[in-house]
């Protein structure tokens, strides 16, 4: 293990991001059967943070948070239907303010994807968060859906593609979209939304001016479902039993809703590789630029995937699946060879990275640097991590996790139906009368035994719920006399 010195130099800074990447499935985390060779290299030369949790367990609220450093209950963003307001105040605004250039290839998702999609017409809106290079693409399906016009359906009709790609992503919005098959991607790999943003990306650091540091978010769409890397991922994968855990697989033959799940997950696994093909290629042109001993490099998802966890796929809930992810961080002055267990949420990330450029967040930026934790000199940096879906809040302490909520229930239903008139600053933070969930995740970390009502367990349940209450109170954010300075 080394630790790290920082330079006088600034850094640039490149944020990875992944959607529906749950943080066990990589091999430098342990994961059995899954090919991340890149990652795995990238955490060999970095530090790998064990206990991440993002902040809401789905895209925009998760994606939100990031930017503005404010926790869900104070941005009004609890579901992909409430976008950001493009005078919030984010940390590009101070790197912009040091002399950086800032940039967005890919994936950013801070708006509504679905309906009134202009990813182009609405451009401004993400250079008033603080981006000065724009290039956005939508997601898988987003970018299937009629009337979503972004980067990448601009480059599919110029191949002659997008119509095709709707109708074949329309499949997926059919019926029971838990029981579709997820096909192999079906034209020239090469045309796949994740190599286009790689390809964009590369393009971008070749271009880059050596005189002026540079600060890039680089957001991939996969692992998310539809569960389609090309055939060659899922050559990888060629056994339905592949990485299976062994008390997993029935000894008898396999029937056809097994086979299905079997095959799902293997799909997502082969997805998972896409992408940790793509970012090989961006630090590929990263390392033959000559940027690479000048840039930090942060790699995460704004979320899990529960990947048949529960007999749940996908995220909304607050099991570790879906609300525990993969961090990485590697680059000047961060340790090589770290393998940390401190808890960090993702809400740290923009303090993190004005701390490393040499320049301070907007005051109401709620994260804490970890870089006091990535050059080495602390091993701790939370006590606890919070998470929260709407009414439903989580609570991890680094041993024992509480959950108030009902598990089993998709919140954005309920949380769609009111109206979205900007940002809520009356908020749901109380604790809802559903379901209270208390596990021993170092005992249990499957979450397979709720402690919650076992009375052996109930100081501990008192503790927990105390812990949670002290966080909502601190994570609680006062109305500013002048609303729209911070909305």
């Amino acid at each position: 293990m080394e630790t790290g010195k920082v330079t006088g130099k600034k850094p640039n800074v490149i944020l990875i991001t992944s959607d529906h990447h749950r943080w066990d499935y990589m091999g430098c985390a342990g994961a059995v059967g899954v090919k991340t060779p890149n990652l795995d290299l990238l955490a060999a030369r970095g530090t790998l943070i064990t206990r991440t949790y993002c902040n809401a367990p789905l895209c925009v609220p998760s994606r939100i948070a990031i930017t503005s450093g404010r926790y869900p209950m104070n941005t009004g963003c609890f579901t992909n239907r409430h976008p950001i307001h493009p005078h919030t105040p984010t940390f590009l605004h101070a790197l912009r303010g040091n002399g950086y250039h800032t940039a967005m290839i890919g994936k950013l998702h801070h708006h509504v994807h679905v309906w009134d999609g202009d990813f182009i017409a609405h451009e401004a809106d993400i250079h008033q968060l603080g981006f000065e290079h724009v290039h956005e693409t939508s997601g898988k399906m987003g970018s299937g859906s009629i009337g979503c016009e972004c980067q990448y359906t601009r480059f599919l009709r110029e191949q002659g593609l997008l119509e095709a790609y709707r109708s074949w992503t329309g499949r997926f919005r059919q019926g029971n979209a838990t029981m579709l098959p997820n096909e192999a991607w079906p034209w020239d790999q090469k045309y796949t939304q994740d190599a286009y943003i790689a390809r964009k990306a590369s393009e971008f650091l070749l271009q880059v001016s050596p005189d002026k540091p540079f600060y890039l978010h680089l957001g991939f769409v996969g692992p998310h479902d539809p569960y389609d890397a090309p055939q060659s991922y899922r050559n990888l994968y060629d056994n339905e039993k592949a990485g299976m855990p062994e008390e997993h697989i029935p000894a008898a033959p396999l029937t056809n809703v097994q086979r299905m799940e079997y095959n799902k997950l293997l799909a997502y696994k082969a997805c998972i590789t896409e992408v940790d093909s793509q970012i090989g290629r961006v630090l590929d042109t990263l390392k033959a630029s000559g940027l690479q001993d000048d840039t930090v490099i942060l790699y995460t998802s704004d979320h899990g995937d529960n990947a048949g966890d529960h007999g749940m796929w996908g995220k909304i809930n607050l099991y570790e699946g879906s609300v525990h992810v993969p961090f990485i961080a590697a680059g000047p002055g961060i340790g090589q060879g770290v393998v940390s267990d401190a808890i960090v949420e993702l809400i740290d990330i923009g303090q993190t990275v004005c701390n490393f450029t040499g320049c301070e967040s907007h005051h109401y930026d709620q994260g804490k640097s970890m870089m006091p934790l990535l050059l080495g000199t602390t091993q701790q940096h939370r006590k606890d991590a919070f998470c929260e879906m709407g009414s439903d809040k989580m609570l991890y302490d680094g041993r024992y996790k509480l959950m108030y909520g009902d598990l089993t229930r998709d919140t954005r239903t309920e949380l769609q139906a009111a109206p979205y008139h900007g940002p809520a600053f009356g908020r749901p933070v109380n604790l809802p009368p559903d379901r209270i969930s208390l596990y021993d995740l170092l005992k249990d970390p499957y979450e397979q035994h709720n402690l919650a009502d076992d009375p052996v367990y109930h100081e501990i349940l008192a503790e927990m719920k105390e812990k949670l209450l002290i966080r909502l109170l601190c994570n609680m954010q006062a109305v500013p006399d002048d609303v729209g300075s911070v909305l």
